[in-house]
């Protein structure tokens, strides 16, 4: 099979995706857009299900890449949102099927970067004893997704980055407890 092909399919998928619902997607409509033949589809993936968990998780891995290192929580939360705003239609799509479990599995692994990798390169994360900085950790993660989720069930019909923010600036005071509960600031 010629090494485009693959690739060719994910992108077809992916436009279609931001057409129509995946229950209106079939492996004939992807093939055809793509210009492969069925068999090139299945020597690829086993069907369209596994075909948009690839691409679900191909996403995730780019957003947690495209994350800065050194930043402020705000700027890790507003950059993985640009990068799933930029896919806005085709999430839609997904959120809106039977892949949604899946779907809304990769978006807590998202969240659960975004909050570990901010919380553990505080200095004062050494400071604070393990169990309080997970369960920091892990309210911080819910917290995010489910703004996410809210999004999502609201049609993403509001400004999910300005939720962020305010978040942001209530992340901002959790954490200043925990400081000041263990006499760090």
């Amino acid at each position: 099979m010629p090494p485009f092909a693959k690739r060719e399919i994910k992108n077809s998928f992916i436009k279609l995706l931001t057409e129509r619902p995946i229950s209106q997607i079939t492996v004939k409509d992807i093939v055809e857009d793509c210009g492969v033949n069925r068999n090139s589809f299945y020597y690829h993936f086993q069907d369209i299900p596994s075909l948009l968990e690839e691409i679900i998780v191909e996403m995730t891995a780019k957003v947690i890449e495209n994350l800065p290192e050194e930043s402020t929580f705000e700027e890790k939360v507003t950059a993985a949102l640009k990068e799933i705003n930029l896919n806005k239609r085709m999430i839609y799509h997904i959120y809106g099927s039977s892949n949604r479990e899946f779907y809304e599995k990769q978006l807590m692994k998202i969240c659960e970067h975004v909050t570990r990798t901010y919380i553990r390169s505080r200095e004062y994360s050494e400071r604070v004893d393990s169990k309080d900085l997970e369960f920091v950790i892990s309210y911080l993660k819910c917290e995010l997704f489910g703004q996410l989720i809210d999004w999502l069930n609201h049609d993403m019909s509001y400004d999910i980055v300005e939720h962020s923010r305010i978040l942001c600036r209530m992340f901002a005071g959790s954490m200043r407890m925990v400081c000041q509960k263990y006499k760090i600031i």
